[in-house]
């Protein structure tokens, strides 16, 4: 015998998480690292005299220089708001057992924030107390969707640095 869910009760479920996570949600950071390119050395160019075009197959070198071309690792940040649970006993069930070291947490937020959780290598949490100390995690494992349609809210384990 199937039944059907009126779509209120998923809008109030909806309207509830949303309400657990902007109130008990936690300011975090994501940082992502971003490769800059620098170009050191004279790399002017002068079309006007020809110098730009093909100077690297003259045979009077010493006018021109390249320039040298350098990358550098850059850590940018963005702020997110996400529910972060400290103890185990409080995660919300993976539906399978699995075996989590110690000083890892669960994370819980929005979906449509997962591209951007994907691309971090790194979370700050309680981004709003960082002059007592950071507290750097890395991601472990994959996401996972929770909810009850399962289209609305992820959570993904990140562990201690």
């Amino acid at each position: 015998m199937a039944f059907t869910i009126p779509s209120g009760v998923y809008n109030k479920y909806i309207e509830a998480v949303d309400s657990t996570i902007d109130i008990f949600g936690v300011n975090c950071q994501i940082i992502f690292p971003e490769r800059v390119e620098e170009i050191d050395g004279d790399t002017t160019s002068n079309p006007e005299e020809r110098r730009s075009m093909n100077a690297h197959r003259r045979r009077n070198r010493e006018p021109y220089s390249r320039g040298d071309k350098t990358f550098r690792t850059v850590e940018t940040t963005q702020d997110i708001k996400l529910k972060v649970y400290w103890n185990p006993k409080d995660w919300i069930g993976v539906g399978y057992n699995a075996e989590i070291p110690d000083n890892t947490i669960q994370t819980i937020g929005h979906l449509s924030d997962l591209p951007r959780l994907r691309k971090a290598s790194e979370l700050i949490v309680h981004s709003g107390i960082d002059d007592y100390g950071t507290i750097r995690f890395e991601r472990q494992g994959e996401h996972y969707p929770i909810g009850l349609q399962q289209d609305r809210y992820v959570a993904m384990f990140w562990r201690r640095i």
